[in-house]
C-alpha cells in the first residue's frame, strides 16, 4: 500500500523528526505542505497528518488540508502531534473534521517536542532535546503497528509519549 505523510514543522524541526522516522519504517512519502504545497492523494492508501500543537490543534494548513483534501473511500488516515506540554489530544478537531468528511481515522501519536512558544520562550524553552531516540523508536513502533492492524482492518488507540 502505497503512503504519504503530510506535515508541518516550521519552528524545531520537532515534527520533521517524527515523520521522517515514520516515512523511513514505512516507505512513505513526506511531504512539507509549508514547502511543497498540498499533495494530491490519488495512488495513496494510507495518508499521515502530523504537525506541532499550536493553539489547542494542529497546524492551520494541517487543518486546511484536512477540510479542503479530496479522499477516496478506501483512503485511511492517520494523526500525529508533538507538543511542548502533552496534556490532551491535539488532533482531535482535526479528527473530528476528518469523520464528519466520512473520513477514517486508523489511529493518532502524540509526543514531545522542544517548545519554546509563549511564556516558554522565557524560561528558555521546555522539551528541550525532544524528541529523543526513545520517542523515535516508539513513533517507528507505531507505524509498523498501524500498518500490521490496517492489514488486518483494524483501528489503533491513541498512542502518547510523556
Amino acid at each position: 500500500m502505497k503512503s504519504v505523510i503530510v506535515y508541518a514543522s516550521p519552528h524545531h524541526g520537532n515534527t520533521r523528526k517524527v515523520a521522517e522516522r515514520m516515512a523511513v519504517k514505512s516507505g512513505a512519502r513526506l511531504v512539507d505542505i509549508l514547502r511543497e504545497g498540498p499533495p494530491d492523494l490519488s495512488g495513496y492508501g494510507l495518508i499521515g497528518l502530523a504537525s506541532g500543537a499550536y493553539f489547542g490543534t494542529l497546524h492551520k494548513e494541517i487543518v486546511r488540508f484536512a477540510r479542503e483534501a479530496v479522499f477516496a473511500p478506501e483512503q485511511r488516515v492517520f494523526l500525529v502531534d508533538t507538543c511542548g506540554v502533552g496534556y490532551k489530544d491535539y488532533t482531535y478537531k482535526v479528527r473530528l473534521l476528518l469523520e464528519e468528511r466520512g473520513v477514517v481515522c486508523l489511529g493518532r501519536f502524540q509526543c514531545p517536542g522542544y517548545d519554546t512558544y509563549g511564556p516558554w520562550k522565557y524560561l528558555g524553552g521546555i522539551r528541550r532535546g525532544r524528541p529523543n531516540e526513545h520517542d523515535l523508536q516508539m513513533a517507528e513502533q507505531f507505524i509498523q503497528q498501524l500498518l500490521e492492524a490496517e492489514k488486518q482492518g483494524e483501528k489503533m488507540a491513541g498512542q502518547e509519549q510523556t
